[in-house]
């Protein structure tokens, strides 16, 4: 009966000890698209980063508050505030609502014309 136990305790303690080693040796899927797209995100940046009416846009969005990088609190710089106004034609938000950012309309021409856009 003791031998029982003994070896019991051992399978138990074996099969939780190789569980967790087991589980870190699954690959982690493969994204294929994440780097084309920040590649191709990182390349329209610096475009906009180097154009004067581009740069009146971006300094108008930070005026505001919006933050490169915090586009997961709805409070990005580029996803939430230069995008809309550049690439959409739409309007920045934050927490679901309309921001007005002043920018003129020939600097949103100049800078869609910088950054290839129709």
């Amino acid at each position: 009966m003791a031998t029982w136990i003994l070896l019991s305790g051992v399978f138990v303690v074996s099969a939780m000890v190789g569980a967790p080693a087991k589980a870190q040796t699954v690959p982690a899927p493969a994204n294929k698209t994440a780097p084309q797209n920040h590649a191709a995100a990182s390349q329209s940046h610096a475009a906009a980063e180097s154009n004067p009416a581009c740069q009146r846009i971006l300094t108008e969005c930070k005026k505001l508050g919006y933050i490169q990088g915090q586009w997961k609190k709805d409070n990005g710089l580029w996803k939430d505030c230069f995008d809309p106004i550049v690439k959409g034609g739409g309007t920045p938000t934050r927490d679901g609502k309309s921001m007005n950012v002043p920018v003129s309309p020939s600097d949103v021409q100049s800078c869609r014309a910088a950054e290839g856009h129709k």
